[in-house]
């Protein structure tokens, strides 16, 4: 688990260095973007099962995720998506 693009892309330095391959995963949507950017073939796992979350969906084409010109990262979030946010959250001790 990385906390960021930013930390993202110093692991993806440090594997790209010693050669190794890197397989982010969960949310293409995000990562698509930072594998686009690393130097060695990426792996990329697709789960559609959270289509429902984006108002976007990818572009699968010829065996590849096409990259999106839209803003940002490309996608939005849906009703779905946005109805499972919390706005909030605390942390402290246990009771």
């Amino acid at each position: 688990m990385v906390g960021g693009i930013s930390p993202f892309l110093k692991i993806m330095d440090l594997a790209a260095k010693h050669g190794r391959k890197l397989a982010p995963h969960f949310a293409m949507e995000v990562h698509l973007h930072l594998s686009a950017a690393y130097p060695l073939e990426p792996w990329l796992e697709h789960f559609e099962w959270l289509n429902p979350l984006f108002n976007e969906q990818l572009e699968l084409r010829d065996g590849r995720m096409w990259i999106s010109d839209r803003h940002g990262l490309g996608f939005t979030l849906s009703e779905q998506a946005r109805r499972w946010t919390q706005l909030t959250c605390e942390f402290g001790k246990r009771p």
